[in-house]
């Protein structure tokens, strides 16, 4: 019995020696093999970009110049890089947060979101316009430098929507207070439709003079304020005076 064992733990031994070389030669061809395959495909590689002529530069008149004007020069670099002033005060706004994502991404038309309208040429009207958010909408118009432009976005933007009936607070059309130049309708209008709308004012703008550009359209307004900056004295002080309260008039408090 004790032979026995011994031949059989010697047998099991000896295979598993057997199966170790075998891997170790398999191991070794393999890595041959992987050598060789890579030196082949180095050489295939060599050889294609070897076969493959550079085409010669060809540097006559007319690869080399370009003939256009200052004014088409200056319309390109504007419409590549529209920077918005995004004025959202509805529901429809939601519908443009949506370009801001990589479904849509509006960064390929150049247009990059201002928080300052002295940075922005384009302010993108979205939702209900009131008459107390009236002043303000024109004061950031005017605070922008020329050219610049507008998109009204929205039925009750571009209309007044379905407050345009019964409402005594609603606008009646943003083109009311500042000039629009392109009017994107819907309830909300989807973000394709958004695209399609500055691609419009896009092709817009490439067709523009430079009069045109200068010219600030103040024909569809309804007013215009000249803002001057005021300094007052403080009436925050703690201290108040007799004139804030009500005082009845002189008759009255005789007879009192």
């Amino acid at each position: 019995m004790r032979g026995i064992r011994i031949y059989r733990s010697f047998h099991i031994r000896a295979y598993t020696n057997c199966w170790f070389s075998l891997c170790m030669a398999k191991g070794g061809i393999r890595m041959v093999l992987i050598i060789d395959y890579l030196d082949n495909k180095k050489k295939n590689i060599e050889t294609i970009m070897n076969s493959i002529e550079f085409p010669l530069l060809d540097q006559t008149t007319k690869n080399s110049v370009i003939s256009t004007t200052l004014n088409d020069l200056s319309n390109w670099s504007r419409l590549s890089s529209l920077w918005p002033l995004l004025y959202g005060t509805s529901c429809c706004f939601i519908e443009f947060a949506s370009l801001i994502g990589s479904r849509f991404d509006f960064d390929r038309y150049g247009l990059v979101p201002r928080s300052s309208p002295r940075q922005a040429d384009l302010i993108l009207t979205a939702g209900t316009v009131t008459m107390k958010m009236a002043p303000s909408l024109v004061r950031l118009y005017e605070q922008m430098p020329e050219p610049k432009y507008v998109i009204a976005m929205g039925a009750c933007t571009i209309t007044g929507g379905m407050f345009s009936t019964d409402s005594y607070s609603t606008v009646r059309g943003v083109d009311k207070l500042i000039p629009v130049d392109v009017y994107l309708p819907g309830c909300p209008p989807k973000p394709e439709a958004i695209i399609d709308a500055i691609t419009k004012l896009r092709k817009k703008i490439s067709r523009e003079i430079y009069e045109d550009q200068m010219s600030s359209q103040r024909e569809n307004r309804c007013f215009t304020t000249n803002h001057k900056f005021h300094v007052g004295c403080s009436t925050h002080t703690g201290n108040y005076g007799q004139e804030f309260f009500y005082q009845p008039p002189s008759t009255v408090r005789d007879t009192v």
